[in-house]
């Protein structure tokens, strides 16, 4: 019988998603788009620092009239980072998310960035591991 998913560990993407903090905005929605993702982790020597979503993007340059190529995505990135360790439980991911009004968490082994878990990654979870329990029930009446 598969395992369900009950840590972040099973849940998360990874590798996330990093940039340097130097990189133009621009450059940076370039890369979201290409890859399809929401957000960027935010680097500095190699050590995550921020993170920028969508959001960020729309509330912090296109509303203000900011010009994407000549601001730095360090200027508009979230900090500090909010994260949790690989280990933890997929409800204790949510209730961090709803405790710090996200919807992303970074994943950390130590001090080693493992990758993202996003509130969609925990419904997706969450409702296969439903009707996984289900589908049992159900095959157990019949």
């Amino acid at each position: 019988m598969e395992k369900l998913p009950s840590v972040v560990a099973d849940i998360m993407s990874s590798p996330a998603v990093t940039l340097d903090g130097d990189v133009c905005v621009k450059d940076a929605a370039i890369l979201m788009t290409d890859r399809q993702i929401g957000s960027i982790i935010i680097t500095e020597r190699g050590q995550p620092l921020g993170i920028v979503t969508e959001r960020d993007m729309i509330e912090r340059i296109v509303t203000p009239c900011r010009d994407p190529c000549e601001t730095k995505i360090r200027e508009i990135m979230s900090t500090p980072l909010i994260t949790i360790p690989k280990e933890n439980s997929i409800l204790n991911a949510m209730r961090k998310m709803r405790e710090n009004y996200i919807s992303r968490l970074v994943v950390m082994d130590d001090a080693t960035l493992l990758g993202i878990v996003s509130e969609r990654d925990i419904i997706r979870a969450v409702s296969i591991a439903s009707l996984t329990s289900f589908s049992t029930l159900l095959r157990k009446r019949g």
